[in-house]
């Protein structure tokens, strides 16, 4: 056997498997997001348009409001202060947030 056929004979299926998996895993991560609606991320229940009521620790409750998200310092610049970061943004029906 020549020294060509057997580099190709160990080397192709390799190759071949890395292009493989390659064309399998960008084809489900394609399927995963033309199919999955937009939710928040962090219900997985919820999705943007619903509206629900929120009741927060000191006893104040939110009615009729969807929530948008949470604030994070890594989408910005500067890191917000310890306060603020991790807030839960709400918006009301009237397009008021907090």
């Amino acid at each position: 056997m020549h020294p060509f056929e057997q580099t190709i004979s160990v080397v192709g299926p390799v190759v071949g498997g890395i292009v493989f998996l390659t064309l399998f895993f960008k084809l489900v991560g394609w399927m995963s997001t033309r199919s999955a609606p937009n939710r928040i991320k962090f219900k997985g229940v919820l999705d943007d348009h619903t509206m629900c009521t929120v009741h927060a620790a000191g006893g104040t409750t939110f009615e009729n409001v969807r929530l948008i998200g949470f604030t994070d310092s890594a989408s910005t610049k500067r890191p917000f202060p310890y306060e603020l970061h991790g807030m839960v943004i709400l918006e009301h029906s009237d397009g008021r947030r907090r």
